[in-house]
């Protein structure tokens, strides 16, 4: 066989993964962009950056949101990651104890105990 023949069937080996991956990824990208247009006021929304809040005011690529504790604070739209449903939120009541984390009764023993006897 010619060589150049085995490099170009190598190349396109090589390259029909890659084209597959970025219209994945363009995909992607057109969902996100749609689901952002679609937001409006009274949207509740998490942020890329792991911030809630709930849309107030909306302008082409600015949204102002507010918090729970009524602070507002104006970000890109670009930054909004998803719109988030009511069962979707932290549930600060679901954390757990200190105490649970140093039970000898979960089998690590390591971590067990004082810190001053680690």
């Amino acid at each position: 066989m010619d060589p150049i023949f085995l490099l170009l069937i190598v190349f396109a080996v090589m390259m029909i993964p890659m084209l597959l991956m970025s219209n994945r990824q363009r995909k992607a990208q057109r969902e996100h962009q749609a689901l952002v247009n679609s937001l409006g006021v009274g949207d509740e929304v998490r942020t890329h950056s792991g911030f809630y809040g709930l849309i107030v005011e909306a302008d082409d690529d600015i949204v102002i949101l507010e918090t729970e504790s009524g602070a507002q604070t104006k970000w890109a739209r670009a930054a909004i990651a998803a719109k988030v449903d009511g069962d979707s939120s932290p549930n600060p009541a679901e954390a757990t104890d200190a105490e649970d984390e140093d039970d000898p009764s979960d089998g690590d023993f390591l971590n067990s105990g004082p810190a001053n006897e680690r």
